[in-house]
């Protein structure tokens, strides 16, 4: 049988016991102290990780937002400058119609007036040649009377303008000056004493003071006098008469090709 002494269970009793309360000091508070901090550490790296996943998906559907405002923007920026390419070209096509048609009708106008500037020429070189011709001819067969005639023809016009042009007539005086004044006569003949003095009597008259000669013969006048005293210029001759024509038929056929 187990003999127990008293005194020995007490020690032992009391060695437990300080022994539980050493282990419970040294051991076990620790320990739960750790395992408490590591279960705060684990809690809060829970809640730091979860504010992490928080973020994350924050700035995803930030991002997302952000892209897809990026798109709408990049859409309405391509649809802009779409319509802004659109529309300079229709703005350059118009130019350009604009140009061409601004040089169809310079190349119109260009062609009409080369056209009506070779036709021109034509008629002139042709009513020319005619009137050329009629000129020889004429000169071939008129007879003297002819040049006297268109000499007188012309003493009488100066004299009809005394009467009934006096505006023109102190133009003409006017135009003189203070010096005394010559008149050139340029006749297809050589004008006689008789017909010399008759100018010289008519342009003094004219004037209004004496006037002196100076005459010339030209042969391409065919037959008559050309005057020019001062500002006025009077031609009588047949080269004036066939310029005169000239001038209308050119009018005239200028006039039927543009009527045409």
């Amino acid at each position: 049988m187990l003999n127990l002494d008293l005194a020995t269970v007490a020690f032992q009793v009391v060695n437990f016991m300080i022994l539980a309360v050493l282990l419970n000091r040294f051991l076990f508070q620790p320990m739960l102290r750790n395992a408490a901090q590591r279960k705060a550490e684990r809690e809060q790296l829970a809640q730091q990780l979860a504010e992490e996943r928080q973020n994350v998906a924050s700035l995803r559907a930030e991002q997302q937002r952000w892209r897809e405002q990026n798109e709408q923007e990049m859409q309405e920026a391509t649809k802009e400058a779409r319509a802004r390419a659109e529309a300079e070209r229709q703005e350059l096509l118009k130019q350009a119609r604009s140009e061409a048609e601004r040089m169809l009708v310079e190349a119109q106008a260009d062609v009409q007036r080369l056209t009506q500037q070779a036709m021109d020429e034509f008629h002139d070189q042709l009513v020319g040649t005619v009137l050329a011709v009629s000129g020889t001819v004429i000169d071939r067969v008129a007879p003297p009377e002819l040049h006297d005639g268109l000499v007188s023809g012309l003493s009488q016009r100066i004299r009809e303008m005394g009467r009934s042009e006096m505006r023109r007539v102190e133009s003409i005086r006017r135009s003189l000056g203070e010096r005394e004044p010559t008149a050139f006569i340029s006749s297809a003949r050589e004008l006689s004493v008789e017909q010399q003095g008759q100018l010289a009597q008519i342009l003094t008259a004219l004037a209004d003071r004496h006037v002196s000669l100076e005459l010339g013969t030209d042969p391409d006048l065919v037959a008559g006098v050309r005057v020019r005293l001062g500002d006025m210029v009077m031609d009588n001759s047949i080269a004036g008469r066939l310029q005169e024509l000239k001038d209308q038929v050119l009018a005239a056929l200028r006039g039927k090709v543009n009527g045409a």
